[in-house]
């Protein structure tokens, strides 16, 4: 009998198991800064920052003032992947190690929240201090982890232990040495040339080579050694840390930290990503806590530029975050608690009034708290506060309810909050765990809530809420049985509170429009002119899906007609002739109304519809010039028969035409003939049975012949007058019909009208509080200067020289000098003319944007010809105008190739030019763009300079004007020319 060989085997880890359990399971940058911060947080910090030095070769820095590690916490907790101690929330942390701090719940639970650090970038130096003992540090790669022919333990990490931070940085070489090791041969000098390296890691340079043959730039293996050789950690990226703590160094950023500092560049994508970082981690730790229950721990990303002594521009802080002060007075509120039984139980606030009483939310028939250990769901804290969205429906003031919607612009959501400290994704705009855009796109009026109107959170702890755990990419919680109960539970509190209270559906709600509404003409017009509107959006709509299927066809068409056309004979004559009408009419037909508002979704494909015509409209051109050099040179046989065919042809399109229209009329008016004689036989008849039951109360006992008399004169009159309304609507529609006056026309533009009216009010408005904020600012400058300047010089010379007492001071002054720069721009501004020469303006102008130009590698000139103008004129008169002029400017030459950005201020003719290599503006915005408030700018834009250039010019008796068609700029992007009332143009070359 053969004996079975029976082996015992272990699991091998791969290296690569770190980087599937680091960078590539943490959903993006901002989450691993999250995740690095809750590390610190369980470190009893109270302080945390991730800073960016924008340098040549960016490094980020991350500190905390936590109890930081020793040697033995460094080698066996935090470099063992998976440790056990942020499991055991039993073992509590010393007192001595929570430096005065009450317990904190932990935060971590899988002990591999420390892997997020890969997420930030390739190389991290990590350093920590734990009280008076020695710093210890660790230098990783975390590159050397995608190589999938190492194990685990065949990856170094550079370590050591060390007196000082200096001590540290001077031995990086040593430290790199000890990674470099791990790549390269033994005994190979890895820093000069292209060294050997290790069989795993020419392996693994093959197969990336292999993998897509035609990849550019050096293999893995190569990578990390020219990153090892060229790291840019110095002391002066710990400047304000010394310990105890924890401080991270990164090197070779990610692109999202890389996106972070300002480039000068116009670069909408980097936008996108630096909002993005900023609405993720601004509210990091609960806003809406109340009093003493708010923790102790403050955070703060920011930038600070290389040669910039200040304390660095802030990117989020708790300075950024919101807070209930914030919201607490809007009209719509939710605050209370959701017990264990999945009932809310608490106060509601309902258009400014809260409801007496508590108010409870029952569970939905069908919906049940689980019992079970593992999947319960226990109590926890809800607050929501939103508004309506129409203020015409709001209790808040006009300008209370922009600044709440200003406020949602940066903060809006429903987030979610573990003791104190946010859980991701939720809140984000583009998760929608709770279901809450989901519901309001199959009913928006019932549903009411709306992620960009409402603030809010959940507060949760991990005492009663165990179960809702985090995936392991911290992608929101594992979509467990509890996960799944806690979300019906709170949908199931946001549909019940908008239906009772909020919604369309909601008995509080209708009685008080309704109140807003009856009896109302004007709100009866403005009924009306939205059924207009949504008639004139729907034809819009149906317009320009015509356009959209026939235009590109009937271009098609015309080319190759074009290209095959010939005329050899007197039927081809006719038959161009009959396909120029046709196209025309074709053309004509799929003409597109201008575009309404509320239609912005349909800009793009309105725009691109336009294009389209134009292109048709050219190519018909093209054709009738072809076919005419064409007829000029062929005689026809029988040109009198030619022409009498198309006149037949004509003749017999147009009778096409106008039949169908007769059709269509005839049809429209037995329609509304029939509705007529129906609903005057309704209302007849209505009126009689009515009239009879009047007249039966003169048999009632007490009811006299006078009294009976005057109920009949009054219905009559009531029914009399609504008998007005309703056949009136016909009678005028017909008369204005027989007089041929196009109501629909005259009415969409008087709304158009009022609607720009209406919009310009509100936006003169806003501009006017604006300007009283800057008369405000300006009057009480100086003397806020002499105060805080004042308050600095009175502290204690110690203080006084500090560095924090520096950035003070550096920041009071380049406000103040900022401030001073602009007094010529403020609104009561200098009464006083004086000559302006254009070398003055130019200086101005040059020294306010010089850092901005610097960045962007813009280059700004002027003409020897603008230099030499002259102007008596205000200088708070002039000098905005060309701020604004150039300061957009700046952001469209942003958008192109950085060699050719320039600025250039010119004189051509009788008239001064401010013209730029960007891309100009198109002809479809250039009637616009002097309108308050009109921008093409993604996200920086207000639209509000070249109105107040337009204004200020207008208010001397100047003019601006943009580019016409026949005008030939010094640049070819944008160009404004200012015509300048009694300029002195001096002597210039014509151009």
């Amino acid at each position: 009998m053969t004996i079975p060989d029976v082996t015992a085997r272990t699991f091998a880890t791969r290296a690569r198991t770190i980087d599937h359990l680091g960078r590539e399971q943490i959903a993006d940058c901002p989450t691993a800064v999250s995740e690095l911060w809750k590390n610190s947080w369980d470190a009893y910090a109270r302080n945390v920052r991730l800073r960016i030095f924008s340098e040549e070769a960016p490094v980020a820095a991350l500190t905390d003032d936590g109890h930081g590690m020793r040697p033995q916490d460094l080698f066996e907790r935090w470099l063992v992947v998976g440790t056990e101690h942020k499991v055991a929330d039993f073992e509590p942390v010393a007192v001595s190690d929570r430096q005065g701090l009450p317990p904190r719940p932990r935060q971590g639970q899988k002990g591999i929240g420390r892997l997020s650090s890969a997420k930030l970038g390739s190389i991290l130096l990590l350093i920590s201090k734990y009280r008076d003992h020695r710093y210890v540090a660790a230098l990783i790669d975390w590159r050397m982890f995608e190589n999938p022919y190492l194990n685990l333990v065949d990856v170094v990490v550079g370590t050591g232990e060390f007196e000082n931070k200096r001590d540290i940085f001077a031995a990086l070489p040593m430290l790199a040495d000890e990674l470099a090791a791990g790549v390269v041969e033994t005994g190979v000098a890895w820093r000069e040339g292209q060294p050997a390296v290790s069989e795993a890691w020419r392996r693994y340079d093959e197969s990336w080579a292999k993998e897509d043959p035609n990849r550019r730039g050096l293999p893995p293996s190569q990578r990390i050694l020219q990153g090892l050789k060229r790291l840019p950690f110095r002391p002066e990226h710990l400047d304000d840390w010394e310990g105890p703590g924890t401080a991270m160094l990164v090197y070779d950023l990610d692109d999202t930290l890389r996106a972070l500092p300002s480039t000068g560049d116009t670069d909408l994508v980097r936008e996108e990503v630096f909002t993005r970082f900023q609405r993720t981690l601004s509210n990091f730790v609960d806003p809406y806590a109340v009093g003493a229950r708010r923790p102790e721990f403050s955070y703060r990303a920011d930038i600070r530029s290389t040669g910039d002594g200040s304390a660095g521009k802030v990117i989020v802080g708790a300075e950024k975050a919101i807070d209930r002060m914030q919201v607490q007075e809007m009209e719509h509120q939710l605050d209370g608690v959701v017990g264990e039984d999945g009932v809310f139980r608490g106060r509601v606030k309902a258009f400014g009034n809260w409801v007496d009483g508590t108010i409870e939310f029952e569970l939905p028939k069908g919906l049940s708290v689980p019992e079970r250990a593992g999947s319960r769901v226990g109590a926890f804290e809800l607050y929501i506060a939103s508004m309506e969205f129409d203020p015409k429906s709001s209790t808040h003031p006009r300008s209370e309810h922009d600044r709440y919607a200003a406020l949602a612009k940066d903060y809006s959501g429903l987030m979610i909050y573990r003791n104190d400290l946010r859980v991701l994704p939720y809140g984000r705009e583009d998760n929608d765990f709770f279901e809450i855009e989901y519901k309001r796109s199959k009913n928006a009026g019932r549903y009411f809530w709306n992620h960009r109107q409402m603030f809010g959170r959940i507060a949760l702890t991990r005492q009663f809420n165990p179960n809702l755990k985090d995936k392991a990419g911290r992608e929101g919680f594992i979509d467990n049985t509890a996960a799944k109960t806690f979300r019906a539970i709170v949908g199931n509190i946001l549909d019940l509170s908008a239906r009772r209270y909020f919604g369309s559906s909601s008995e509080i709600r209708k009685p008080r429009l309704a109140e807003i509404q009856a009896g109302n003409r004007a709100a009866r017009a403005e009924k009306e002119a939205q059924k207009l509107g949504e008639r004139e959006r729907a034809q819009f709509e149906k317009e320009l899906r015509k356009a959209e299927e026939r235009l590109p066809l009937l271009h098609t068409e015309i080319d190759e007609e074009t290209r095959a056309l010939h005329v050899e004979r007197d039927g081809d004559v006719a038959q161009a002739a009959r396909r120029l009408s046709t196209w025309r009419s074709g053309l004509a037909d799929a003409a597109i109304r201008p575009q309404p508002s509320g239609t912005a979704r349909l800009t793009g494909r309105y725009q691109a519809a336009k294009v389209n015509a134009d292109r048709v409209s050219e190519a018909i051109s093209n054709y009738e010039v072809k076919f005419r050099d064409a007829v000029e040179n062929y005689v026809a046989a029988k040109p009198a028969q030619i022409v009498a065919e198309r006149v037949a042809s004509a003749v017999e399109a147009v009778r096409r035409q106008v039949e169908a229209f007769q059709a269509e009329i005839e049809k429209l008016q037995r329609e509304q003939f029939a509705e007529v004689r129906r609903l005057a036989e309704k209302r007849i008849s209505d009126f009689g049975k009515e009239a009879q039951a009047v007249g039966t109360r003169l048999a009632t006992p007490g009811t006299g012949l006078v009294e009976v008399l005057n109920l009949l004169a009054q219905m009559q009159s009531d029914w009399s007058n609504e008998n007005r309304d309703i056949f009136g609507i016909f009678v005028s529609a017909l008369e204005s019909a027989r007089e041929q006056i196009d109501l629909e026309t005259l009415a969409s533009a008087q709304t158009h009208d009022l609607r720009e009216a209406t919009s310009e009010l509100d936006r003169l408005t806003s501009l006017a509080q604006l300007g009283i904020a800057v008369e405000i600012a300006a009057h009480d400058l100086e003397d806020f200067d002499e105060m805080a300047n004042a308050g600095l010089n009175a502290l204690p010379e110690d203080i006084r020289n500090s560095k924090p007492a520096r950035d003070i001071r550096l920041g009071i002054e380049g406000l103040t000098d900022q401030l001073r720069f602009l007094s010529p721009l403020r609104l009561s501004g200098d009464k006083i003319q004086r000559w302006i020469d254009g070398h003055e303006i130019e200086s101005f102008v040059r020294q306010f944007f010089a850092p901005t130009l610097a960045k962007g590698g813009i280059a700004f000139n002027a003409t020897d010809a603008f230099r030499g103008i002259r102007l008596y004129e205000r200088p708070a008169r002039v000098f905005p105008v060309f701020l604004n002029l150039v300061n957009n400017s700046i952001y469209w030459v942003g958008t192109v190739n950085r060699a050719s950005r320039e600025i250039l201020l010119d004189v051509v003719g009788d008239e001064v030019v401010i013209a730029d290599s960007g891309p100009g503006v198109s002809s479809e915005d250039a009637e616009h763009i002097f309108k308050l408030f009109f921008t093409r700018k993604q996200r920086s834009g207000r639209g509000v300079g070249l109105y107040l250039a337009r204004a200020n010019l207008a208010a001397g008796g100047h003019t601006i004007r943009y580019r016409g068609e026949d005008d030939q700029p010094p640049l070819a992007g944008a160009a404004f020319f200012i015509g300048f009332k009694d300029a002195d143009l001096g002597p210039r070359d014509e151009k």
